[in-house]
């Protein structure tokens, strides 16, 4: 039996917006490397400012159902997510120590959920007849962009400190991460995250990022060290003033945002109650 030569079946790396893969509006896809067993080339969807548009609307659709989840089933997804990870461990084209790293700090998260508000929430000292206490709530909808140094554990990291304090985000990957931002969006795929609050866009990050600056909607922006060049963190930081939006820095994804850091992805809410 003469065996026929096969085409080989090109993969098409998509968007992950609103719980679904989908290509670029503007069908732009750029052709990338692989790094996989078979090294080929690859093609991977390009964001545009559409597609930020449209899934500005999901995301804020989406806002109210998360953050008004339980504390405690927002860590129980976020654990999927890690369990997920672990069993893909050896189809992701970066070593498995990383990937035990990422996975780890996604436990670590998880973890979180149920008691960063015990931790940040207080009961103020007031002169009146009345009890008063302050509690978080989540800031909204969050750009995230990680360094593409830290590869998935930058991706995981900015994820998992923004929806583990109720909020949803939009992750800006560079499409040289292309591969990697895809094998966590199939994750999240299938971890029950609810669609809308968590999307993956591969895109040109500087470019994307310096026009979500001027969309007066988003509530803030978590941009890690050697994500973006000095000239584009200048602008980031003159358009937050403009529209009074969180401006999150952090030095990258070595070590877990710390309770302060989680704090300014969430505003303080004070209630009055007479006692």
């Amino acid at each position: 039996m003469t065996v026929q030569p096969r085409l080989l079946v090109e993969k098409t790396l998509k968007l992950y917006v609103g719980g679904k893969f989908i290509r670029s509006e503007s069908g732009r896809v750029d052709r990338i490397r692989a790094t996989g067993v078979q090294p080929r080339d690859i093609y991977v969807c390009r964001a545009s400012r559409k597609d930020f548009r449209d899934a500005m609307d999901q995301a804020r659709a989406a806002l109210a159902g998360w953050s008004g989840r339980s504390a405690y089933n927002r860590g129980q997804i976020l654990y999927r997510l890690a369990e997920i990870l672990e069993d893909r461990a050896h189809a992701l084209p970066i070593d498995d120590e990383h990937v035990h790293l990422a996975v780890d700090r996604v436990v670590h998260h998880a973890g979180w959920c149920d008691k960063i508000q015990a931790l940040l929430s207080t009961l103020n000292p007031v002169a009146t007849a009345h009890v008063n206490y302050s509690m978080l709530r989540p800031v909204g909808v969050v750009v995230a962009v990680p360094d593409p140094a830290d590869e998935l554990l930058g991706m995981v990291e900015a994820l998992c400190a923004a929806t583990l304090m109720g909020n949803v985000v939009k992750l800006f990957v560079p499409l040289a991460a292309g591969e990697l931002a895809t094998a966590l969006a199939e994750a999240l795929a299938t971890c029950d995250m609810p669609a809308g609050v968590v999307d993956v866009m591969t895109t040109d990050v500087p470019g994307l990022l310096a026009w979500a600056n001027h969309h007066d909607d988003l509530d803030a922006i978590y941009i890690a060290e050697g994500a973006v060049d000095p000239e584009l963190r200048a602008s980031t930081q003159r358009e937050a003033a403009r529209v009074m939006r969180r401006l999150i820095h952090v030095t990258g994804a070595a070590e877990s945002a710390s309770p302060l850091t989680l704090q300014q992805l969430a505003e303080i809410k004070t209630v009055w109650m007479s006692s």
